[in-house]
């Protein structure tokens, strides 16, 4: 009778915890401050080609007089880099996997590389369309974002079988719907304080080294002119890799709990 007491009084908290958006972002923390030095090589890997060729692409289409002799060849190469990113991405998530639940990495045979690729290349083309139609529409744009983190992860714990992943991630992302938008909300809030810092940084810092280390550069010559859609993007690309371990991983988090329901 009391362990019968001691469990009723415990399955509220825990069901608290897994549901609370808060708690779910300071486990996240938690995870990425102690991990071990293993687990950001993956992210770093797959997402700074991405990032860095992005920057690449868009300054050069947008610049050089030669762009339309090759800008399909330069869309192709920036494609392939972002399925290698997601790719990575998987085993990002499968890392953050490893330290909740102990269990030891899945072997990455050929086989299961190429049943890998397949299935991030088949769902995450599909992104460059729902994503935006979602938006617009606005209702369903949280599901559909939960959706895509979920197929990481989802990814991580599969053998590859697309309408598996599909299946097992949009269970996910259906599941605590308010959680889900409260997290969106603080990372849309927490982005936009993220990307004004690094726009101010980046812009500033020339003037600093000039006013300290009297170095000129583009930056200090130009003045305003600096400040264009590849300054944007850098931006953004920057804000993207600081955030973004952290949105993979409360969202790794969120399909854990989702699981370990069942």
């Amino acid at each position: 009778m009391g362990n019968r007491v001691v469990e009723l009084t415990m399955r509220p908290k825990t069901k608290d915890h897994r549901r609370s958006a808060i708690l779910l972002l300071e486990e996240a923390v938690h995870i990425l401050r102690r991990a071990p030095l293993s687990l950001l090589p993956p992210y770093a890997i797959g997402t700074l080609p991405f990032v860095l060729a992005l920057f690449y692409f868009w300054a050069d289409m947008s610049r050089s007089a030669d762009a339309q002799r090759y800008h399909a060849i330069a869309s192709l190469g920036l494609a392939l880099l972002y399925i290698w990113m997601k790719c990575w991405h998987v085993v990002f998530a499968a890392h953050v996997k490893m330290i909740l639940s102990g269990e030891p990495l899945p072997q990455w045979s050929s086989q299961r590389i190429l049943r890998l690729v397949t299935s991030q290349t088949l769902i995450h083309a599909t992104a460059f369309f729902i994503l935006p139609l979602a938006a617009v529409i606005a209702l369903p744009f949280g599901w559909c974002y939960a959706f895509y983190q979920s197929v990481s992860v989802e990814a991580a714990n599969d053998d590859g079988n697309v309408k598996m992943i599909c299946q097992k991630a949009w269970s996910q992302a259906r599941r605590w719907p308010r959680q889900n938008h409260i997290l969106m909300s603080i990372f849309f809030i927490f982005g936009i304080v993220v990307f004004l810092n690094v726009a101010s940084a980046i812009y500033i810092l020339p003037y600093l080294v000039k006013k300290y280390l009297g170095i000129e550069s583009l930056f200090t010559l130009s003045g305003y002119h600096v400040i264009n859609t590849t300054f944007w993007l850098a931006t953004m690309g920057i804000s993207y890799l600081c955030m973004n371990p952290l949105v993979r991983t409360v969202y790794a988090l969120r399909c854990f709990y989702g699981s370990a329901i069942h």
